[in-house]
């Protein structure tokens, strides 16, 4: 099949604590300036340490990975331009994502989250976009595990996007879309 849109980060958008390397490809917590940021109060108030991806995708099917370098708190997913800023991705009916939060793993679309059960150590994310049959499949790419599947009318062009508490995440893009995902029908 062929290879999906290559996008990197666009350090442009990343929250100021957010460092994104220089080929743009990994973004890390700068936490060289909070001594408290462990408490999950301020993990839900401050909004979102979140990156854009550069692309804003309207058609076709595409794959991209997220390696998850130690981190513990994060989301991973997808949000329409008119998403709110400084809002984690998820929490509104613009986005959708998959987070942990510490030893708990959810799939999160208008602030409902519906826990998932991942291998352990998830240590690599897949996302599955098929814009115009309208789904955004997770997986754990590494076991080739399907987790969870939104359904989606899309209604905008959707950009991918990354929130990291700690810790940092790599993408991989440009990839091929996996022939055991290519040929499979959807897992309930």
């Amino acid at each position: 099949s062929m290879n999906s849109q290559p996008f990197k980060l666009d350090p442009k958008s990343a929250h100021r604590k957010l460092k994104v390397s220089h080929d743009n490809l990994t973004v890390e917590r700068d936490e060289s300036s909070s001594k408290k940021s462990h408490t999950p109060e301020r993990f839900t108030s401050q909004g979102s340490y979140g990156v854009a991806g550069n692309v804003f995708i309207d058609s076709g099917r595409h794959y991209w990975e997220v390696v998850i370098s130690g981190s513990t708190w994060y989301a991973i997913g997808l949000a329409y331009k008119s998403a709110p800023k400084h809002e984690w991705i998820g929490k509104n009916s613009a986005s959708w994502a998959l987070c942990r939060c510490n030893n708990n793993w959810v799939v999160r679309h208008n602030s409902k989250e519906i826990p998932i059960e991942p291998a352990p150590h998830l240590r690599r994310v897949g996302i599955l976009l098929d814009y115009d049959n309208g789904s955004i499949a997770f997986y754990d790419a590494l076991n080739s595990i399907h987790l969870y599947t939104f359904d989606v009318a899309f209604a905008q062009p959707v950009c991918p996007t990354f929130t990291v508490w700690n810790k940092c995440l790599t993408i991989i893009t440009g990839l091929p879309i996996p022939d055991h995902l290519d040929c499979t029908e959807q897992l309930p």
